[in-house]
């Protein structure tokens, strides 16, 4: 009798534990509503350490220095896109005009042409100053067919008073007399708007 009720409550156990767990295992595989989690990339985490001067791109080729060149420019539009969007938000703010600005003679000259004149100033800003920047980080896949993924993560190559010091200067250069003495004398506070924006 002993014997009985010794092995009736060993299997007993055996039971509620191999319910338990198997319940443990479905409810851990159905709790998450979202679905699968994506596995963590590199370049990705890194340019999220620091986004306001980093970028990263992508690109998928059968050469592999053909993939790394698309990412390359993937990432440098990215970054590109992120300081045109200061350089328009700061200016506005400012109350600065984006209008190409010849001086060539002493007095100067403005010219517009009422076609987006601000957003191409804006654009050619943050080009000069994505030059500035180098591939920090780089990695490749190889898809059974053959064909490469190139990830790289780009950094500007510079602190961050490094960088808004050379947008600055970019914009600066480009504006008339006036509106460069708006910002002189508003320099803290443009400086601020420009880096808010790229950490956004």
């Amino acid at each position: 009798m002993k014997k009985f009720s010794v092995l009736a409550i060993l299997a007993s156990a055996l039971m509620s534990f191999s319910c338990g767990s198997t319940k443990k295992v479905i409810t851990s595989e159905s709790v998450n509503p979202y679905g699968k989690a994506v596995v963590s990339e590199p370049c990705i985490e890194l340019y999220e350490q620091a986004p306001y001067k980093r970028a990263y791109g992508n690109g998928q080729h059968f050469k592999e220095a053909t993939a790394r060149n698309i990412a390359e420019l993937q990432a440098r539009a990215m970054f590109a896109r992120k300081i045109e969007a200061a350089v328009l938000a700061a200016t506005e703010d400012m109350g600065v005009s984006l209008e190409k600005y010849a001086a060539d003679d002493q007095s100067g000259r403005s010219v517009t042409d009422q076609s987006g004149e601000g957003n191409d100033l804006a654009m050619s800003i943050a080009q000069q100053v994505i030059r500035n920047t180098h591939t920090i980080k780089t990695t490749r896949y190889l898809k059974s067919n053959n064909q490469f993924t190139v990830f790289v993560c780009m950094e500007y190559a510079g602190d961050e008073n490094t960088l808004v010091d050379d947008i600055e200067q970019n914009v600066k250069d480009r504006i008339s007399q006036d509106d460069r003495a708006k910002i002189e004398q508003r320099h803290n506070q443009f400086r601020q708007r420009i880096l808010g924006n790229l950490k956004e």
